[in-house]
């Protein structure tokens, strides 16, 4: 049995030098292919593999429209589905998918719908660029002249989109927020496989591990527990992480991420079971198809 494993073009970090291990600990033959996340296509595969792990966090919906088109002509499943895969990558999705359990949030195409924004957010907002991630492409407004960072924002948007997304800076979430990663089991439900606190650096507001940010263990309050189990089947993917933090006494959903992507970070408190229950998923799927299908 064989897996074909499509990673990113950036360097091979630990986490995913760890789940590969254990892939290759499950089948009797790992494939591995580089695509850059903004790639069009990738080389197929040199043998029939009975299962995709998709690993690159595309930018591309050519690349993802690629892959599922190698999976059906090869009759085998893809894992994340690529359709919720482009959903992770781009934030504006959120109000979609998310809409109920987010902050308020505006898109804006152009300057002068920042400004109306923050001002309807009371004159403190946090804009993001809509394919940002760690923390990049993100930037508080609190005044008037800090309207101007976002002109620059919107002229070099990630991919050209051409839009922010506008929310109010919510300022309980500068104590932290909790990444919560679940793992589709074979029987279609989730299961949470790790969690952790992070901490923002002092004097700063984004939590983000590469950014600064510090990973903490943590304990989950049953409200929390419910609420990622509530929002992973929205996802429409295998594995996921939620950033979720609380505010004025109400839990909020922030963002979520993909691709087995991270694991490390989770391993540094829990050993090695995320990446054994990814592996141990991505093998069930091989030999009986996706969960649910």
């Amino acid at each position: 049995m064989r897996t074909w494993v499509i990673l990113p073009e950036d360097k091979l970090t630990d986490d995913r030098v760890c789940l590969i291990g254990y892939l290759k600990a499950s089948f009797d033959e790992v494939i591995v292919s580089h695509a850059a996340r903004t790639a069009e296509a990738v080389e197929a595969p040199p043998a029939r593999p009975d299962a995709i792990l998709n690993l690159v966090s595309a930018r591309s919906r050519t690349l993802l429209e690629d892959i599922d088109a190698k999976a059906r002509h090869l009759g085998i499943p893809v894992s994340p589905p690529s359709r919720g895969s482009w959903r992770a990558e781009d934030k504006r999705t959120y109000l979609e998918d998310f809409p109920d359990v987010s902050p308020p949030t505006l898109i804006v195409r152009n300057l002068d719908e920042v400004r109306d924004a923050w001002q309807h957010f009371g004159g403190d907002v946090v804009v993001k660029d809509p394919m940002g991630d760690r923390g990049n492409g993100i930037e508080r407004v609190r005044s008037a002249e800090d309207i101007e960072i976002a002109r620059a924002m919107l002229q070099t948007t990630i991919c050209g989109t051409g839009e922010l997304i506008v929310q109010p800076y919510m300022s309980d979430f500068t104590q932290g927020d909790k990444r919560i990663v679940l793992q589709r089991m074979p029987d279609n439900s989730f299961e949470i496989i790790a969690y952790f606190f992070r901490q923002p650096p002092p004097g700063g507001w984004k939590s983000n591990i590469r950014n600064g940010g510090i990973s903490l263990p943590t304990k989950l309050t049953d409200a929390e527990a419910a609420f990622a189990l509530d929002l992973a089947p929205r996802a429409g993917i295998d594995n996921v992480g939620f950033d979720v933090a609380q505010h004025d006494g109400r839990l909020y959903y922030i963002e979520h991420n993909q691709g087995y992507g991270g694991i490390i970070d989770f391993d540094v408190h829990w050993g090695v079971r995320s990446v054994r229950h990814c592996a141990a998923v991505i093998g069930h799927i091989a030999r009986h198809g996706r969960p649910g299908s």
